[in-house]
């Protein structure tokens, strides 16, 4: 198996692929991205298969969108637990914090290797499936895909893990999504993975995330080592996409978790009606 994947990645032609496309580091991991492209959406089959038999229930109740994404959810849920761990451990590499921007790292492009899959299957999944994501999940994954292929270059790879923190908030969002379709929205759980949810996203994604966007900003344009203007711009593009949709997504965290209370007001207040009015008789 080594010797094989290392006939792919070693071989004249992928070599000089790689290096004429600027992404002479991709050369030893692209067999692994494409795994992983291909790991998740055999996950994503696979949860279609098996989900009818393990929540019978649940999937009878569920329509087309739902079952979308709830086979979704399996797949995201599995890369943010993988790259949430790996992005750990790249933070805490003193190499790469000392150059955050040019630092390179084996552990962080293997890790990377199987981001950048992830990503690949979400363009192909989410395009695939317009109607029911819409054009912000496409631009979201088009642009992660983006970043994470300049990783490559080599670029950015301490920050590549302190990005990823992000799918701190993904793994929540995932489970408050389960519980709303397995209809266990009245347990406790289910608030508390709620506030989980809010306090993840706003801390990791709107807070964390304008912290490192603006070192970012700062590193590329005081940069020692030249940067490519069309990698550094891709960056800034895909910053302020990825950026722009966090904020507006957490806009609609918030509006719903209002809308869940007021909801649970409203319940409360007509059962309290229904008491006294069975009093009353």
């Amino acid at each position: 198996m080594d010797s094989a994947y290392s006939i792919l990645v070693n071989n004249n032609t992928s070599v000089g692929l790689f290096n004429a496309v600027g992404l002479p580091r991709l050369a030893m991991y692209w067999p692994r991205v494409l795994g992983a492209a291909v790991g998740f959406e055999a996950l994503f089959q696979l949860s279609a298969l098996i989900s009818p038999y393990l929540f019978p229930a649940t999937w009878t109740r569920m329509n087309k969108a739902e079952r979308y994404k709830w086979r979704v959810r399996k797949s995201s849920s599995l890369h943010a637990v993988y790259m949430v761990t790996k992005a750990l451990v790249i933070i805490a590499d003193s190499g790469l914090r000392k150059n955050p921007i040019h630092g390179t790292s084996l552990y962080a492009e293997s890790a990377y290797a199987i981001t950048l899959g992830y990503f690949l299957w979400d363009i192909f999944n989410t395009y695939s499936n317009l109607d029911l994501n819409g054009w912000g999940y496409v631009v979201h994954a088009v642009a992660s895909f983006s970043v994470y292929l300049l990783s490559f270059t080599p670029l950015l790879q301490y920050y590549g893990a302190c990005f990823m923190m992000f799918e701190v908030s993904t793994l929540f969002l995932n489970i408050h999504l389960t519980f709303e379709d397995c209809g266990l929205k009245d347990y406790i759980l289910y608030y508390i993975n709620g506030m989980a949810l809010v306090s993840s996203f706003f801390f990791a994604r709107v807070v964390y995330g304008t912290i490192l966007s603006i070192n970012v900003w700062r590193e590329l344009a005081n940069s020692s080592v030249p940067i490519s203007a069309f990698a550094a711009n891709t960056i800034r593009l895909a910053n302020i996409v990825l950026m722009g949709l966090s904020y507006y997504w957490f806009s609609v965290v918030i509006m719903t978790a209002k809308r869940n209370a007021l909801d649970a007001d409203l319940i409360r207040a007509l059962e309290e009606m229904d008491s006294k009015d069975i009093k009353a008789e």
